[in-house]
């Protein structure tokens, strides 16, 4: 499993709707994201967090990496 990190924030990227709720009245930029790994949104395959983590680097230029879960 891998998931897809924000390097300069050391956030992980979710699409939980509590969580885009949250960053949203917290006002943080990169929105649906968590500092727990279990809330991070998990790809079975690597090609499919890579292509992920280059569009969310695009959209939010910020550096985003893939990482091996657990």
């Amino acid at each position: 499993m891998y998931a897809v990190l924000n390097i300069e924030t050391g956030d992980f990227y979710s699409e939980s709707p509590a969580l885009k709720r949250e960053a949203k009245l917290t006002g943080r930029r990169w929105d649906c994201t968590s500092i727990l790994p279990t809330f991070a949104r998990r790809y079975a395959r690597h090609q499919d967090a890579l292509r992920r983590s280059q569009k969310l680097s695009d959209s939010t230029d910020c550096v985003c990496a893939v990482v091996p879960l657990a």
